[in-house]
């Protein structure tokens, strides 16, 4: 089947220049990233290269820019895409880029101004290529982005594909004389070759925007989901997310095995009142990371409000339950030694989980048990049994600072 070649260059340039046009619009319309008008540039350019290709017979000196414009698309895009990972530096500085570039086109343009045959110009013109594209895609794989972005890999493929096609072009240049390659063929070999990677990177273009834009999402989501979920201030989850974190993991520990443990900073409001709020804050901040150093894997800690914080701890007797505490109060009195600071020290009220008890209501006597601490002079813990209707309190134990 014989092709109109001129009606060909007609239809690529007219496709070209869609690709062109599509990509404009939604970078003006949407909110696009580093690098996207690069790839867009890219799109412009070849359009044009192929539109002086329109024009090589009646005027053969547009030639060499036309072939120019057509062997930029790897290198442009590359400059994209190096825009788009400004954080991921890559092994090679970009003016190494325009260097092959002009290398590839000047490969070319010795044989056209001295004369050389077709032949010899189409394998000069599809040995540059194949190294532009070879380059650019090899740089891509490099990206830190590459093993988990589809949009990249398939860039990197449409480019390694590219360059397979210019080098059997080559092949084919200099394995048969009589092929009757002329100008035509040049044009119609570098013109499909442009327009496919053209409206391949159209879609390439919007994945990766796509990408990152997803990305983006997930992160503020995750982000706000740290915040919904998380004390600020303490760093550890606030009183919403406690309840539901200290729920799993009360019914994933056995009946009657896990205790839960309150306790508050003493005479906090003095503090506030006499040392300043900013003091008070990072009292907060010092019980907080004292109370994450002493945790296992499994268990659970919350700020319930104020000054006030709670533990659950699975698969844990009350007696060991007090232990953790002892060593809280432990931790944080060698902080307090180690810096000169507000002296603090910390009331507890510990409870066992009664089997079929939710957290709420375990809460509740571990607040009882802990009003009774205070009580009894602050600087104590002390274990409740019973219900919270009538109360058991155990023997309370000293667990000021310094205390023995």
């Amino acid at each position: 089947m014989n092709l109109h070649l001129p009606t060909l260059l007609y239809v690529s340039i007219s496709m070209m220049a869609m690709s062109a046009v599509l990509m404009t619009l939604y970078g003006r319309t949407r909110h696009v990233y580093r690098g996207f008008w690069w790839w867009t540039a890219a799109q412009w350019l070849g359009t044009l290269g192929l539109v002086l290709q329109a024009f090589r017979d009646t005027h053969p000196g547009l030639l060499p820019l036309s072939n120019l414009l057509l062997l930029q698309w790897p290198i442009v895009t590359l400059a994209g895409v190096r825009q788009f990972y400004p954080r991921h530096e890559l092994n090679i500085p970009a003016r190494a880029d325009v260097v092959l570039l002009a290398g590839a086109f000047a490969l070319w343009l010795v044989t056209w101004a001295a004369g050389g045959s077709i032949r010899l110009r189409v394998a000069a013109f599809g040995a540059g290529s194949c190294m532009l594209y070879l380059y650019s895609a090899t740089l891509a794989t490099q990206l830190r982005d590459f093993q988990r972005s589809s949009a990249l890999k398939a860039l990197v493929a449409t480019q390694f594909i590219a360059a397979t096609v210019q080098a059997l072009r080559v092949v084919q240049a200099g394995a048969d004389d009589t092929s009757g390659l002329g100008s035509v063929d040049l044009m119609l070999a570098s013109g499909v070759v442009t327009v496919m990677l053209a409206l391949v990177m159209v879609y390439l273009a919007l994945l990766l925007t796509s990408e990152r834009t997803e990305r983006k999402l997930y992160e503020a989501q995750r982000q706000l989901r740290f915040l919904a979920d998380t004390d600020t201030l303490t760093e550890v989850p606030n009183r919403r997310h406690f309840y539901e974190l200290a729920t799993k993991a009360l019914a994933l520990s056995a009946a009657g095995r896990a205790s839960i443990v309150m306790f508050d900073i003493d005479h906090f409001k003095q503090i506030n009142d006499h040392f300043g709020h900013a003091e008070g804050d990072e009292a907060l901040r010092d019980v907080a990371r004292c109370t994450r150093e002493m945790l296992r894997g499994r268990d659970v800690a919350g700020r319930i409000g104020g000054d006030e914080f709670a533990l659950l701890l699975p698969e844990t007797t009350v007696d060991e339950a007090m232990a953790v505490a002892r060593r809280v109060v432990n931790r944080l009195d060698g902080l307090q030694r180690g810096r000169p600071g507000v002296p603090l020290s910390l009331s507890f009220g510990v409870v066992l989980v009664r089997e079929g008890e939710n957290i709420a209501d375990a809460l509740h006597r571990a607040d009882q048990a802990l009003y009774e601490a205070k009580r009894q002079g602050r600087s104590r813990a002390v274990v409740a049994s019973g219900s919270p209707a009538e109360p058991v309190f155990g023997e309370s134990h000293r667990m000021g600072l310094g205390a023995h």
